[in-house]
């Protein structure tokens, strides 16, 4: 393994970074469309939050761990082109429904086919990529997330506007089957750097081994906490701008591009570089550096959600979502490091499970309910009936309501950020050690001769 970048490592970099963009697409369109499916459909914030968060993210996260456990042992290439074609599928199919329990049947088979991306990729990076480069790797293939949230808003928005809601869902879902017959034939399964180890240890020695890392269990808590926070804006910031602000849906996704999904990739690819290089001098620095970034974006946060003008709003939220976002992607690869290389894939689905269910399906479904109940005590009553599923024009009276209900809801939530700065300071205690550890472990098991001591 060299320490120099190839063509194929960046054709690599490139081929799975727009899956992950179209992995994101697909995941957050919702967000885009959930005003116009909401009166469509006669739905509520509750039952927007079960569509967005829930419903994709419980079988996201708990068909992860068993295509990890495949992934353990089959090709990884094979299972990411596979899932990617299923979701893209479920995604064209979202445009069929013609009820909520329908559109929650159809989101739940995006969390089927987008369960097995991630497990797979970390693991493909841990053996593709040195140590000291797969944060960088990882941040550069996860801007997808970012480009993925700006043309979900963009191409999304124009879409929706032009050929309805139900085409767009086929539009942006079509070429996840291209991409995936593109990734099938054109980049090779990396070597597995322990190919030469015992056979894949069973789920519940995995599940031994990450309950009793410090590192593991508190670095995936914190990054539950903080994915509850940039989730609940990535799902409600285009509803919080038509709703208080009186934006249309063209102009509010233009802002999320502009703020949202722009210091999302910033944050993304920078952070990863700066951990990278911070971590050869203290491996702490995986501990430190997201807890320092945390509690910047914890108090930009507080400020930006109690704002009445959209400009200081649209601010904030800015420097928050940069330091949100700066290492979540360094975590994943960071985690890494704290198994085997036969368990990676693995911890990479378990560590996806807290961050999953816990900021995208508890996260938006707690937002929701919250919104909900708030904007019915604004409203002073009768709210469900009288501002709810109307096929007519929504008064003024409902939408201050649901404005100022989705607002105070946001406002609750930003005790989360807050609580991971305490998480990742947690992990950080004896980080380094249990790295280095694993490091001396994971090379034994490479390489038979270092595990028997034999000498060269």
């Amino acid at each position: 393994m060299t320490d120099r970048w190839s063509g194929k490592d960046y054709w690599f970099i490139i081929v799975l970074g727009t899956i992950y963009m179209f992995n994101f697409i697909d995941r957050t369109i919702i967000s885009v469309l959930g005003e116009p499916i909401k009166r469509d459909l006669g739905l509520n914030d509750l039952q927007l939050g079960l569509m967005g968060g829930l419903a994709f993210s419980i079988f996201y996260a708990g068909l992860g761990i068993p295509l990890a456990r495949l992934a353990e042992r089959r090709s990884r290439v094979g299972i990411i082109a596979s899932v990617t074609a299923i979701w893209s599928t479920m995604t064209m199919l979202c445009g069929a429904v013609a009820n909520f329990p329908q559109m929650l049947l159809a989101r739940m088979g995006v969390g089927v086919g987008e369960a097995g991306f991630t497990p797979a990729l970390v693991s493909m990076i841990s053996d593709r990529f040195e140590p000291h480069r797969r944060a960088t790797a990882f941040s550069a293939i996860a801007l997808g997330v970012a480009l993925g949230g700006a043309m979900a808003a963009l191409v999304g928005g124009m879409l929706a506007e032009s050929i309805g809601w139900r085409w767009t869902f086929v539009a942006v879902g079509a070429p996840g089957l291209l991409l995936a017959l593109i990734l099938k034939l054109t980049v090779p399964e990396p070597v597995r750097k322990a190919e030469n180890a015992s056979l894949t240890p069973p789920f519940m020695a995995v599940l031994r081994h990450v309950g009793r890392s410090r590192g593991f269990v508190w670095l995936t808590v914190g990054s539950g906490l903080a994915a509850l926070v940039g989730f609940g804006i990535q799902l409600f910031f285009i509803p919080l701008l038509i709703r208080k602000f009186g934006f249309d849906l063209s102009d509010a996704v233009l802002l999320f591009v502009l703020s949202i999904s722009l210091s999302t990739g910033l944050g993304g690819i920078t952070g990863g570089m700066i951990v990278d290089r911070l971590s050869r001098s203290d491996l702490r620095w995986y501990g430190w550096a997201p807890a320092i970034a945390m509690l910047l974006s914890s108090v930009f946060y507080l400020a930006a959600v109690f704002q009445d003008d959209w400009r200081w709003m649209t601010g904030l939220l800015f420097l928050s979502m940069l330091n949100l976002y700066a290492f979540l992607p360094s975590i994943m690869t960071v985690t890494q490091r704290l198994v085997t290389p036969r368990m990676r894939a693995s911890a990479a689905a378990l560590h996806s499970f807290g961050q999953i269910v816990f900021g995208l399906g508890l996260g938006s479904v707690l937002l929701g309910w919250m919104s909900d109940r708030l904007a019915e005590a604004r409203y002073g009553g009768a709210y469900a009936a009288q501002c709810v599923g109307g096929d007519g024009p929504v008064s003024t009276a409902c939408m201050t309501a649901s404005a100022d209900g989705l607002q105070q809801a946001l406002q609750i939530s930003a005790l989360f950020p807050a609580l991971a700065v305490l998480a990742y300071l947690v992990a950080s205690r004896g980080l380094a050690g249990e790295i280095s550890a694993m490091d001396a472990r994971a090379g034994a098991e490479a390489d038979p001769a270092v595990a028997s001591g034999a000498t060269t």
